[in-house]
C-alpha cells in the first residue's frame, strides 16, 4: 500500500483511489508516517527551488492553448469510480428481486467503509500500476523519503545549527560593540595573523580584562587552558591570566588577574596544563591595542 499512500500524499490518485487509501490509513499507523513524511520532503525540496517570475506571456500561452483544446464530456459526466461499477454490476447479478439501483451516494458510502482487507483493494491497486508515470513519480519520492530522508533532516539540522552559530556570534560583537562604545575604552581585536579573521577581543573594563572568545576553539578544561599575555614595546610576553572556552558559550570571559598593568599588545595562547607557563608555546591570536 506504499505506492498509493505516496500517490494519495501527492494528490495523484483517482477519487475511487482516494476512498481506499483514506480508509486503509484509519487503521496504518506506519502509512500515515509515510504520507507525512512525503508531504514534509515536497514542502522541503519545494522551498529549495528557487522562485522565478513566470514570463509574462504565460498566461496567453495557456488561454490560447485551452481554446484549441476539444472539450470532451462536461461537468456532469463524470466517470463514476471502478469499484462503484463492480457494485453495481454484483447487485444487478445477484438480486433476485431486480431492484433499484443504488444511489451514487449509496456507493461512496459503502465504498468508504468498506474493510481495510476487503477485494476491492485489488484493482485498486492494479489501476495505479498501470500509470507508470504515477509509479515512477512515487518510487522517487519514497527513495527521497525512505532513503535520503535522514540525509535531508541532517542538512536541516547543520543549517539550524550554522544559524545558531552566527546569531551567538552576532551577539558577542554586538557585546564588543557595547562594551567599547565609550571613547578612551582600551581594546584590541585579535587574530591568526595579520589580514586574517577576528577570532577574539580584549576589552579593559572597570580595571579587569574581559576577553570576547568569538572565534576560540573550546578547549579539554582537564588538561588544557588558553592564556592571556601582555606585549610591551621590548617584546617580552608577561602571562596576565588564564581562561577557558566552552561550547556553546557566549558572552565575555574576565580573566582574573592582580597585573593591573598597560599593555601595547595582547596575545592568546593555547597551553597544555592548568597553568600559564613562563612563555606562550602555541599563540593562536594577537592584536594591538587601540582606545
Amino acid at each position: 500500500m506504499n505506492e498509493q499512500t505516496v500517490g494519495w500524499a501527492l494528490h495523484a490518485l483517482e477519487p475511487d483511489e482516494e476512498i481506499e487509501v483514506l480508509q486503509h490509513l484509519e487503521g496504518c499507523d506506519e502509512c500515515r508516517r509515510l504520507a507525512a513524511d512525503v508531504a514534509e520532503t515536497t514542502t522541503v525540496l519545494g522551498g529549495a527551488v528557487q522562485q522565478v517570475e513566470p514570463p509574462a506571456s504565460l498566461r496567453d500561452a495557456i488561454l490560447e492553448q485551452a481554446r484549441n483544446t476539444p472539450q470532451v464530456g462536461r461537468a456532469g459526466d463524470r466517470a463514476l469510480p471502478r469499484h462503484a461499477l463492480r457494485d453495481d454490476v454484483a447487485s444487478s447479478g445477484a438480486s433476485p428481486e431486480g431492484g433499484a439501483r443504488p444511489s451514487r451516494s449509496e456507493r461512496l458510502t459503502v465504498a468508504a467503509t468498506r474493510p481495510p482487507a476487503g477485494p476491492g483493494r485489488g484493482s485498486a491497486r492494479n489501476g495505479w500500476l498501470r500509470r507508470p508515470g504515477r509509479v515512477l513519480v512515487a518510487a522517487a519520492v519514497a527513495l527521497a523519503v525512505i532513503v535520503s530522508g535522514g540525509v535531508v533532516v541532517g542538512q536541516m539540522r547543520s543549517m539550524q545549527a550554522e544559524r545558531d552559530a552566527s546569531l551567538a556570534q552576532a551577539q558577542e560583537m554586538r557585546d564588543v560593540l557595547s562594551a567599547i562604545a565609550q571613547p578612551g575604552t582600551p581594546h584590541a581585536f585579535l587574530s591568526p595573523g595579520p589580514g586574517g579573521p577576528m577570532v577574539a577581543a580584549v576589552v579593559m573594563k572597570d580595571g579587569q580584562r574581559e576577553v570576547m572568545p568569538m572565534g576560540l576553539d573550546p578547549n579539554e578544561p582537564a588538561d588544557q587552558t588558553y592564556v592571556l599575555w601582555g606585549l610591551n614595546e621590548d617584546g617580552t610576553p608577561r602571562a596576565i591570566g588564564t581562561f577557558d572556552v566552552r561550547a556553546g558559550q557566549s558572552g565575555p570571559v574576565s580573566v582574573e588577574s592582580p597585573d593591573s598593568g598597560s599593555y601595547g599588545t595582547y596575545a592568546v595562547s593555547l597551553e597544555r596544563g592548568r597553568e600559564a607557563p613562563p612563555a606562550p608555546t602555541k599563540v593562536v591570536a594577537t592584536g594591538q591595542v587601540e582606545t
